[in-house]
């Protein structure tokens, strides 16, 4: 399927997408056939965290860290590189991990709530990730701001997806993307799984949003 974008703009709070029939057409190739980068992928997302954990005290901190060092987050990672786990035992061993993985190879996260996210890398922009819930509203999770050489997270090492998905911190993190309307207005990204599998890239060419500044108070004439 082609997909039509044009100009990407997002800010903290949320991505908003300018979509144009004159936007540059591209084929989709699915993520899962390229090659996965694995040079420290997990880093990006802990620097997130750590901005998150900044900005709202030790809630997060203290939720990721207690998920992060728990002893079946442990076990899992020590069986799948010792290859202890058979084939059957990898979706249920998973699903403690709170993913899942397709035979395809695409993987779904768990979030507190019981709720499924498709998630996906952002194939231009390396170190963001980019969720699907079920209705079809779109979400990414972002890396370090300042980070520099970012490295593209590989989702099919399941050492990986456990390790950033298994503490479900990464709501906390996570941001909606919106897309602006002909009329000016925003609305937050809808996207069939099909086109959300598809799409290269929802995050390149990214320019942050420009907040109003408030108007400022004349005061009455004496």
């Amino acid at each position: 399927m082609l997909v039509n974008y044009n100009r990407y703009l997002f800010s903290r709070v949320a991505t908003l997408i300018q979509l144009s029939a004159s936007g540059v057409s591209f084929a989709a190739p699915l993520y899962d056939n390229l090659p996965g980068f694995g040079a420290e992928p997990q880093n990006p997302f802990y620097q997130a965290v750590q901005q998150v954990r900044e900005q709202q005290g030790a809630t997060l901190d203290d939720l990721f860290d207690e998920n992060l060092m728990t002893e079946d987050l442990r076990k899992f990672v020590d069986s799948v590189l010792d290859g202890k786990l058979k084939p059957e035992e990898y979706q249920a061993e998973r699903l403690k991990m709170n993913f899942r993985r397709d035979l395809d190879g695409r993987v779904s996260v768990r979030s507190r709530q019981g709720t499924w996210y498709s998630v996906r890398p952002d194939m231009q922009v390396p170190g963001f990730l980019l969720l699907r819930d079920p209705a079809g509203a779109v979400f990414f999770l972002p890396p370090d701001a300042e980070g520099d050489d970012l490295a593209q997270l590989d989702l099919s090492d399941d050492v990986v997806v456990a390790e950033l998905f298994y503490s479900t911190a990464w709501q906390d993190v996570m941001a909606p993307l919106a897309v602006r309307n002909q009329d000016g207005s925003t609305a937050q990204l809808q996207l069939s799984e099909r086109d959300f599998r598809g799409v290269v890239s929802l995050v390149a060419g990214a320019e942050e949003e420009e907040e109003e500044e408030p108007e400022a108070e004349v005061a009455p004439a004496q």
